[in-house]
């Protein structure tokens, strides 16, 4: 009897011992999932660009959903009520410096920069624009294809920004644009758009634009749109942004970015184009130094 017993008891301690060890185990597995990292996901930037004129537009474009940063152009008539407003809803505001463009037809901005100031004038006007735009973390530059290849104009400008904590975004309105190149020459945290967004007004075109800002940032990790507040734009991004998680995106402010890519530690040097930086320099004033006579 005893030994009956026995037995069935050593089965009994034997299949909870088995019990134990699976569930042991599968508690590990589960504890193990759970720690594991969550892989993170290509980023993207947007900045919705020449906010300030228009109250109706510039409302309905802070109602975006999700970190959207907000450019707004200095001296326009809601520039301080937009920046104020952005800043509630906790999304970033940047100065969006109007410049001279290389189109005749396009009128400059007040305050903004063109290359028939002088240097005192170009560096107050970039004082005053910053004051002017409250709660701004970053800059970049309003039109400018004309300004932003002009070496010497980046060089004050850039001095100035150094004296600012503000980060430089080139909008890349000429192909041969200097500025992101010596805003890195001064050490400032920088980085050039990618695509724009809505050149061409239509959904469709504003979609294609987009899923190549999602496919560039999934090839090299992060990428940057410039938007505009047109009324496609808004109706695009109202229903595109709630979805980039399914597109295997991440939208994040754009500091993040900067801050992650836009260092000169950890921006490849470019040497074709710090050859053409180099160059294009301006000839020193003094003539012990100068040495093309």
């Amino acid at each position: 009897m005893l030994t009956w017993a026995g037995n069935h008891i050593f089965r009994i301690v034997a299949a909870l011992a088995t019990l134990l060890v699976a569930v042991s185990g599968f508690s590990a597995s589960v504890t193990k999932d759970l720690s594991a990292p969550r892989k993170e996901l290509p980023q993207i930037a947007i900045i919705l660009d020449d906010l300030g004129y228009n109250r109706k537009v510039g409302e309905q474009a802070l109602q975006l959903p999700g970190p959207v940063t907000y450019a707004i152009i200095p001296f326009t008539p809601y520039s301080k009520i937009f920046a104020e407003q952005a800043k509630d809803r906790n999304r970033q505001v940047i100065l969006h410096l109007p410049m001279e463009s290389s189109d005749p037809n396009r009128a400059l901005d007040k305050g903004g920069l063109s290359s028939e100031l002088d240097e005192a004038e170009i560096r107050s006007r970039i004082h005053q624009a910053i004051e002017d735009v409250p709660h701004i973390v970053g800059m970049n530059n309003h039109m400018g294809s004309q300004l932003t290849s002009n070496v010497e104009v980046m060089h004050w400008l850039m001095q100035e920004l150094q004296q600012q904590p503000l980060f430089f975004i080139d909008s890349m309105t000429h192909p041969h644009s200097v500025a992101n190149t010596s805003a890195k020459h001064y050490n400032i945290p920088s980085l050039k758009r990618d695509v724009f967004l809505d050149n061409v007004q239509t959904e469709s075109d504003i979609d294609r634009q987009f899923n190549r800002l999602v496919n560039l940032a999934k090839k090299k990790g992060h990428a940057i749109g410039i938007g505009h507040p047109y009324p496609a734009t808004l109706a695009y991004l109202e229903k595109a942004l709630p979805k980039l998680e399914q597109l295997g995106v991440e939208l994040v402010e754009t500091s993040k970015l900067v801050a992650a890519y836009g260092t000169t530690v950890n921006q490849p040097v470019d040497i074709k184009e710090l050859m053409r930086w180099i160059v294009a320099m301006p000839a020193p004033q003094s003539q012990r130094l100068n040495f093309s006579n």
